[in-house]
């Protein structure tokens, strides 16, 4: 633990001021309906938050919670919606990408509106990164379902997103689990959900596309353990066998991050201060 960190919760318990809890919800495609599990447990027992930073299907289900959506009305879109047509169309690119996420975008529009993100219920931050320039790309303002839209550009299969002056594609490149943008934003105490497992297979690839899947998860989990330190408890649920383009598992992954976040229910029960 940092001197920083042992002074902050020094000064917390000396003054008895309230917690302030923020969530990092990280990218891993359809397997990121697994959060809206984890919101439900953590909602069922009053656990505030105060701060949502989200990448990728991390930004949307983190988005649409910040914005106001019902925890069960989260879950039935987690669980019923058809993702990969509600979130793909098929689109020439300048000859380069075959696939366009736009849908996503009228998927967010339907929902929100064009709510901006400073408007939210909850303070809120996609993570985005700057095609031209390789940074990371903090998006606290603007159209919430642009800044969804653009955090969720996997490259290699969806084209990049206009914003902001920026080009912008998927924040998992640069940090896909973003504790450290949760801090940064105020939380005192930081919850991370990891929806990327380290998975070792058993089968060579059949196509492009599992190799470019393969490579994202790999790269993915290793760079999300440095912004693991950011964080005073991970939560990892077990999605093991589930592929991050298998749209068709949302029941199993709603589940499974509510097992996840049982567990360790106690823990940051006790950590944050609450009965």
């Amino acid at each position: 633990m940092s001197t920083y960190e042992k002074v902050r919760k020094t000064i917390n318990r000396i003054f008895k001021r309230p917690k302030k809890v923020g969530i990092a919800f990280g990218g891993g495609n359809s397997r990121g309906a697994a959060h809206a599990g984890v919101l439900k447990v953590i909602v069922e027992n009053k656990i505030p938050i105060d701060y949502i930073a989200g990448t990728s299907s991390g930004a949307l289900i983190g988005a649409l919670f910040a914005y106001g959506l019902n925890v069960y009305d989260l879950i039935h879109l987690a669980k019923n919606s058809d993702w990969l047509k509600t979130i793909t169309r098929i689109k020439l690119f300048e000859g380069i990408w075959p696939v366009s996420n736009e849908g996503l975008e009228q998927f967010m529009l339907k929902h929100v509106g064009r709510k901006n993100i400073e408007d939210l219920r909850i303070p809120f931050c996609a993570v985005a990164t700057d095609y031209m320039t390789g940074e990371k790309v903090l998006i606290e303002k603007g159209s919430l379902a642009r800044a969804v839209h653009a955090s969720s550009a996997v490259p290699g299969l969806f084209t990049p997103v206009e914003h902001q002056g920026r080009l912008l594609m998927d924040g998992m490149i640069v940090d896909n689990v973003p504790a450290d943008v949760v801090r940064q934003m105020g939380a005192d105490y930081v919850i991370a959900v990891d929806v990327v497992p380290n998975t070792v297979l058993n089968e060579r690839p059949k196509n492009i596309l599992q190799v470019i899947e393969r490579a994202i998860d790999i790269a993915s989990r290793e760079q999300a353990k440095y912004f693991y330190k950011y964080a005073d408890l991970v939560i990892s649920p077990v999605v093991e066998n589930i592929g991050p383009i298998d749209f068709g598992h949302g029941d199993n992954l709603v589940m499974e991050g509510e097992n996840a976040t049982k567990k360790v229910l106690h823990k940051i029960k006790k950590e944050i201060g609450i009965k």
